[in-house]
């Protein structure tokens, strides 16, 4: 057995052992065994005896771990061997997926029924340490791959690795919902899990949960719709981290138990004070007694182990409690056979400040034929449409060929691998004549598809690519890096013991455009921190050897430093939070964190650089460019139009970002050896593409250090020219990367015309 089985046997404050079917045990805690070496239980890998004495406890163990069975309820045995009274022996069903199931054995000593508060707090607090033992044991490995995933989406890819380095970010952030799901179950048991109130987009909620599971409904062939209606609040009061794991929890079932179908997530609401969230599927459906077992923690429909699909039964319960949290309540209907529909009812309410609607909307005077499969995707595609504001007409693939009065434009769903498709698409864009609109809802991926005309789109949809496809505009590509704006510069102590986290999280502050200096313990940091380097913030890992991150903050604060200091921790323990404020830090970052994440925790604390005074004019220059404008993107469309290319100007600006830090070393090198024509010729070349890929600011400041370097300007004008380079450098690269980012999942439109 392994460490986890171990932490939890010791966790527990009685005997207690983890067996196998046979009564073999295979770990027990320090408490099984008494302190004189003798006990009335054998030893690791040895086997429970069948019979033990006249205690019926012993006498009828055997037989009921034999007998215990996944869907059993934990067996309670009579235990009259304290001499302190009667107590108790348990046996409960311990989930494998190692083949044979596990059983936990644990006796309670005569008068635990009745338990002392003490006893109860420390069982608590057990099962507290417990957790977060687990989850920092998870989240340690886990950080390191976050992290370096993030690092590689943040790189230049070519599609097809594109998508494998997405399957790992999202693989990876599974194994940390699932750590974060574990944790908050536990801390909504013990009541320490608080509910917040804040301004919740529900839309975008809905989208970050349908987004991720792309793939999986895709392989599968399903329907993914999620909006809400055109009537609901653009913002709602609520926890949309909470929130979000309801969803994540209840529409993940969905999808992973359907098929084939359809999974249509809702929201509208239900009365006055009352939201309700409808997820129905086309799946298997579940049965009567199944309804009443599958919101109970650790509990799968079918929990055999040959059972098809994977899960630790943990989502329901949690989504379960989270929604009585949230002063709410979840439902399920269902039939086998006939799909499932979970009801979410929550009391919201509409925040008081609304973001702006656009005016006029997108889809403004469009009327438009919606033919979906079922009554629930019909409502969905016509609410995605009115909340765009399009006036959808609900219809059948036959009246559309019969032609709707007053709709050029049909939204209809089918599968672009089907070779019928074909037919049916042909037999569309005929009935809808030259000027009509069609536009398939593909369930499959269209890239792999058959059917290239009419335009192809595929689920789930979201609003931007809905609208962006149904007028014609122009979608980016996959395989662009995944960018973060850089910060304003400036440099940060990493104290981290983890060489392998130290080396992805120093490459991750870089690639934000921030110098970083990286210790392995908190002595270190301290004797770093009390140096003469300056630093404008700090990253301090919790649990360091020699010196922890809390000591080294402690003895840094004595010493009269102020430097901010960010706490870095894999632990979840209660009063984490709490330690770091009183040992003098300023915040704390639970690992593992994701490059945004890490942009957004130290853009507090990393200003830009102050005020340079403008330089003189020169006589055979123009000014410097103080800041860099955007690079003309009309430029990058005419290219595009020009060429009939688009990969290729992507695949041109590629590389033009990709040399564009050797550029500018080059210029850096020529300016401190003063080599005049090294800087003017590097100039030149960046001049050159900078201005064919429309980065005009760019350009120009090229041109102004060619210009004065063919003259033999002097090293300080020199300076202040390259500095002009650097300055328009940075806006270059954020519009570019914004190009080549722009609609990641453009790539799922491609058919349009």
């Amino acid at each position: 057995m392994g460490f986890a089985a171990r932490t939890l046997v010791e966790a527990i404050p009685g005997p207690a052992a983890i067996v196998d079917p046979d009564g073999r045990v295979l770990v027990a805690n320090g408490r099984w065994t008494r302190p004189d070496g003798g006990s009335a239980y054998p030893a690791e890998g040895a086997v429970l005896a069948a019979s033990g004495g006249t205690c019926p406890g012993h006498q009828h163990l055997l037989s009921a771990v034999r007998d215990m069975t996944p869907q059993a309820p934990p067996t309670v045995l009579p235990c009259r061997c304290d001499a302190d009274g009667e107590g108790t022996v348990r046996v409960t069903h311990l989930e494998s997926d190692c083949g044979s199931h596990r059983r936990l054995v644990t006796v309670e000593p005569a008068g635990a029924a009745a338990g002392t508060a003490t006893d109860a707090d420390a069982a608590a607090q057990a099962k507290s340490q417990f957790l977060a033992l687990l989850g920092h044991e998870i989240r340690t490995p886990v950080t390191t791959v976050v992290a370096t995933v993030d690092l590689l989406r943040a790189q230049q890819l070519p599609q097809d690795v594109r998508e494998i380095v997405d399957s790992v970010h999202r693989s990876v952030h599974s194994l940390k919902a699932l750590t974060d799901d574990m944790l908050d179950l536990a801390r909504l048991e013990t009541g320490s899990l608080h509910v917040e109130r804040k301004p919740v987009v529900l839309r975008r909620v809905f989208e970050g949960i349908v987004e991720p599971l792309q793939q999986q409904s895709r392989r599968k062939g399903l329907l993914l719709l999620a909006t809400p209606a055109p009537d609901f609040p653009a913002a709602v009061l609520g926890d949309i981290d909470r929130l979000r794991q309801v969803l994540t929890c209840v529409v993940g079932n969905a999808v992973k138990f359907t098929e084939s179908g359809e999974v249509v997530v809702t929201a509208e609401r239900d009365g006055d004070d009352t939201y309700l969230i409808t997820v129905s599927d086309t799946g298997p459906g579940i049965s009567e007694a199944d309804r009443q077992r599958i919101f109970a923690p650790f509990v799968q429909a079918d929990s055999s182990a040959a059972r098809r699909h994977e899960g630790a039964g943990l989502g329901l319960a949690l989504a379960t409690r989270l929604v009585e949290c949230m002063g709410g309540t979840i439902d399920v209907q269902s039939e086998p056979g006939e799909g499932s529909q979970f009801f979410i009812r929550l009391p919201l309410e509409a925040a008081a400040q609304q973001p702006p609607a656009a005016t006029p909307p997108p889809l403004a005077r469009r009327r438009i034929a919606v033919v979906a499969p079922t009554p629930r995707s019909t409502l969905a595609m016509s609410w995605l449409l009115q909340g765009a504001g399009a006036e959808p007409v609900p219809a059948r693939f036959d009246d559309v060929l019969q032609r709707v009065p007053d709709v050029d434009t049909v939204l209809w769903c089918d599968d672009s691998h089907d070779p019928e498709a074909i037919r049916r698409a042909d037999a569309m864009t005929e009935a809808l004549g030259p000027k009509g609109r069609t536009l398939m809802i593909s369930a499959t991926d269209p890239r792999t598809g058959i059917v290239r005309k009419p335009g192809v789109l595929t689920a789930p949809l979201v609003v931007g690519r809905l609208v962006a496809a149904l007028n014609l505009e122009r979608t980016g590509v996959r395989g662009a890096p995944i960018t973060v704006p850089p910060l304003a510069g400036g440099r940060v102590l990493l104290a981290e013991d983890n060489d392998v986290n130290r080396t992805v999280f120093r490459r991750m502050i870089q690639l934000l455009g921030v110098e970083c200096d990286g210790v392995p313990d908190g002595s270190a940091a301290v004797d770093a921190l009390l140096g003469d380097t300056p630093y404008d913030v700090v990253l301090m890992d919790l649990q360091m050897p020699r010196t922890d991150g809390l000591e080294a903050t402690r003895r840094v604060r004595a010493a009269g430093c102020t430097i901010p200091i960010l706490a870095l921790t894999a632990t979840a323990l209660h009063g984490d939070r709490e330690r770091c404020l009183e040992a003098g830090m300023d915040g704390h970052l639970s690992k593992p964190i994701t490059l945004p994440e890490l942009r957004a925790a130290l853009e507090p604390y990393l200003s830009g650089p102050p005020d340079e005074p403008e330089p003189e004019p020169q006589p055979d220059a123009e000014p410097a460019a103080a800041d860099a404008d955007a690079p003309d993107l009309s430029k990058l469309r005419d290219l595009e139009e020009q060429l009939e290319d688009r990969a290729l100007v992507v695949t041109t600006v590629n590389t033009f970002l990709s040399q564009l830090d050797g550029r500018r070393s080059a210029l850096a090198d020529a300016l401190r050896r003063l080599d005049h024509d090294a800087l003017r010729k590097t100039a030149h070349t960046l001049k050159s593409s900078s201005a064919l890929l429309g980065a005009g600011s760019l350009a120009e400041a090229c041109a102004q250090v060619e210009r004065n370097a063919t003259a033999g300007a002097s090293e300080q004008d020199l300076t202040d020219l390259v500095a002009g380079v650097e300055n328009a450098v940075a806006g270059a690269v954020r519009v570019m990367a914004g190009y080549l980012a722009a609609d990641e999942e453009g790539a799922d439109s491609a058919g349009q015309r």
